[in-house]
């Protein structure tokens, strides 16, 4: 299993803060909130209104599991 790294910060804000080890992220669309799942099952909710940077492992971790869940090798041509 593929984890990644999450910056956030709140809007305007110069400081930015550091999640690390994410295995899964979903938005909670009733509570406004982006949801995050790390390595050991943790459970952290940061709201939508903050700016978010994704690592490239992130991108990995999509193709790994959408190529578990088709069985077969996924290429992805870039354009």
């Amino acid at each position: 299993m593929i984890t990644y790294t999450v910056r956030y910060r709140k809007c305007g804000s110069w400081f930015w803060k550091k999640i690390k080890k994410v295995k899964g992220d979903s938005v909670l669309s009733e509570s406004k909130a982006r949801l995050f799942i790390l390595e050991d099952e943790t459970r952290r909710e940061i709201p939508t209104d903050c700016e978010f940077e994704f690592s490239k492992e992130r991108f990995l971790s999509i193709t790994e599991r959408m190529e578990l869940e088709a069985r077969q090798k996924i290429t992805l041509n870039p354009r």
